[in-house]
């Protein structure tokens, strides 16, 4: 064999063998290239999901603190000509947790939190939240007992906005 055929066997081999690295290169960068947009996207996803989540529960919490200023957190207006604002919040708060609810991991809780809500504020008379209750004389809780029972029911619901 002539010195010329090795030297040109050994150029083809080496084309060769650079088109190989360089195709199985490619093939290495595309497989990682995909991963990393496929994690990218998911991770995208992840965040606009939390963002989501973030501004419905400060809608969700900003709706109840307007609804019950002087209420919660700080109880102020807890008079007899001021109670009546505790049934009429109730179909705005009701509507904010409709639309809260699709964000909330844990719905049956959240329901059942809402629905005590709604059934505290339709069944407490104001003759009731200043232990005037006389028809259930062995059952009269102080004013400040319904006042921490409304306070539990509002920080509860209110807790669902910060599971995230």
């Amino acid at each position: 064999m002539s010195t010329e055929f090795i030297a040109i066997v050994g150029a083809i081999a080496t084309v060769i063998a650079g088109f190989g690295g360089a195709a199985l290169g490619a093939c290495f960068a595309y497989k990682t290239g995909m991963k990393l947009v496929k994690a990218t996207h998911k991770n995208a996803i992840d965040l606009m999901q939390r963002q989501e989540f973030f501004i419905a529960a400060s809608k969700f919490k900003a709706t109840v603190l307007y609804e019950l200023v002087g209420f919660y957190p700080i109880d102020q207006y807890w008079e007899e000509k001021e109670i009546h604002r505790l049934y009429n919040s109730i179909p705005r708060i009701n509507s904010a947790a409709a639309e809260f609810r699709y964000f909330v991991a844990r719905k049956s809780d959240f329901d059942k939190v809402v629905s005590e809500y709604n059934q505290y504020c339709r069944e407490k008379r104001a003759d009731k939240f200043f232990g005037m209750d006389y028809s259930k004389s062995m059952d009269v809780k102080s004013p400040n007992a319904y006042k921490e029972e409304f306070k539990d029911i509002v920080e509860h619901m209110l807790s669902f906005a910060n599971e995230k």
